[in-house]
């Protein structure tokens, strides 16, 4: 096969694994992860083939591993760039800071890429994942920029690393839902109305890590450490 030929058979592979996430995307989007079968996502693709998901992903399960990795490489990308400025800008790093840094890199992918609401909607799906499942998610598909946000704010609160952790990943699950619902609900990602929304989500999630640690909670946490 020539060097030409080589090129064209890649790029219509490409062509068609790309297409092929897309339309996966728009039906889990509308559809739900569970009632999308591959049978639909090779019609929304225009794939005749059935054996073209299955080699470019190995199956529906490689597939969706697919596009969470692709997405969340986009999302870990500008958490990246958020921090750098952070870092850049001199401010203090307190746990609303990094709040916004944990919440809103998607929100500046939508404002650029209408399409990557699409995403939105279907990552709430994560949010009601066990924890050990939700956690693993989020080590595969949001690379160490995620971690290291979880770090800074886990070194500013002044309580026990394991409610640290618990509030933490309460934190991550509000914000998923949050986004996910504003993309279901067509709501605007920019604007006036946006802005109140992202800010008071903003001041709700610190709420949610800076509260006091009440009597009861203390009493919780000692017992289950034993």
């Amino acid at each position: 096969m020539s060097a030409r030929a080589r090129t064209a058979t890649s790029a219509a592979g490409e062509s068609t694994r790309g297409a092929l996430l897309r339309a996966a995307e728009r039906l889990f989007a509308e559809l739900g992860i569970g009632p999308t079968s591959t049978r639909a996502i090779l019609r929304e693709a225009q794939q005749r083939n059935e054996s073209a998901l299955h080699y470019h992903f190995g199956g529906r399960e490689g597939l969706i591993d697919a596009l969470y990795s692709e997405r969340g490489a986009q999302v870990a990308l500008e958490r990246e760039r958020m921090l750098r400025e952070l870092d850049a800008s001199g401010e203090a790093q307190d746990v609303r800071r990094l709040c916004a840094v944990a919440v809103l890199p998607p929100v500046r992918i939508v404002r650029r890429n209408p399409e990557f609401a699409l995403f939105l909607k279907v990552v709430g799906q994560l949010a009601f994942l066990p924890s050990d499942a939700l956690q693993d998610r989020a080590r595969r598909y949001t690379g160490a920029s995620a971690q290291e946000v979880s770090a800074r704010i886990r070194a500013q609160l002044p309580i026990p690393e394991a409610l640290a952790d618990r509030r933490i990943e309460l934190m991550h699950r509000m914000a998923v839902l949050a986004l996910s619902q504003r993309a279901l609900s067509g709501g605007s990602f920019d604007g006036p109305g946006a802005g109140l929304f992202f800010e008071t989500l903003l001041d709700a999630m610190a709420a949610v890590l800076e509260g006091p640690v009440s009597p009861a909670t203390e009493r919780e946490l000692a017992r289950a450490s034993q």
